[in-house]
């Protein structure tokens, strides 16, 4: 009897923002498993605030050799590439996490500390990535307008807050990081999907099958959560902060 080989669908997931959390990273991505033809999408802000940036962006990059890998620009990489060129800007950047990423390549005086590969990582991030279900953005987006329209503010700042946007005009379903989920849990309206759940703050990074629902959440400190619930439908963010 010729054994029968049942192919699995490649797969498309989101992880929402790392800030840093390399343990949290490592584990996500363990127990994700990434194959040659899945496709990873990082939604934005994978640096600042924890403790490993260098080594998030070294795993990072090291994935990009084994799956295909969409990085999204998130405000905390806006900051840093405006910090090159103005000393007001990394001032600002600076009180919003950057000091921890400098730490992270041992800082001895300079943002120059960072390797020009890195820093060309960081500049091949996307504002969006687009699929025939899906929109992937860093932070918030225009129900009316297509995505080459939004404006840099809504794709890196803007909190999904009131008044909450409707369903996309594409009726595509529209999959969002940026606004700090702190109860660990992932919003879900349905038409969009926040998985931004606080891995910093002492909450969760999580991972999403955006087709299957299937998700892998792990703590900061790289531990994973036994039974990440399923995401519950709710009316409104619980939380307004950005990170």
């Amino acid at each position: 009897m010729t054994a029968m080989v049942i192919e699995q669908p490649c797969r498309i997931v989101a992880i929402g923002d790392i800030h840093g959390c390399t343990h949290a990273l490592d584990a996500v991505l363990a127990a994700v498993d990434p194959q040659p033809d899945d496709t990873i999408v990082c939604l934005g802000d994978f640096i600042d605030q924890g403790r490993e940036t260098r080594e998030a962006i070294d795993t990072l990059i090291a994935l990009s050799q084994r799956c295909r890998v969409i990085m999204l620009k998130g405000n905390h990489e806006e900051m840093l590439l405006a910090s090159l060129g103005s000393e007001s800007a990394k001032n600002s950047w600076l009180m919003y996490g950057g000091v921890q990423t400098l730490n992270s390549y041992r800082f001895c005086g300079g943002i120059d500390v960072i390797p020009a590969a890195h820093l060309d990582f960081i500049r091949s991030c996307r504002d969006y990535y687009e699929t025939d279900d899906h929109i992937f953005v860093h932070a918030n987006y225009l129900d009316d307008a297509p995505p080459e329209e939004w404006p840099e503010y809504v794709l890196r700042w803007s909190l999904l807050d009131a008044p909450l946007p409707g369903p996309h005009m594409s009726g595509k379903t529209v999959i969002v990081g940026h606004t700090e989920q702190r109860d660990g849990e992932i919003l879900d309206l349905g038409y969009v999907k926040c998985i931004d759940t606080a891995c910093y703050n002492y909450g969760w990074l999580t991972a999403l099958d955006v087709t299957s629902g299937q998700t892998w959440q792990a703590s900061r400190w790289g531990v994973l959560r036994e039974s990440p619930k399923e995401p519950k439908p709710q009316r409104w963010p619980l939380a307004m902060g950005a990170d």
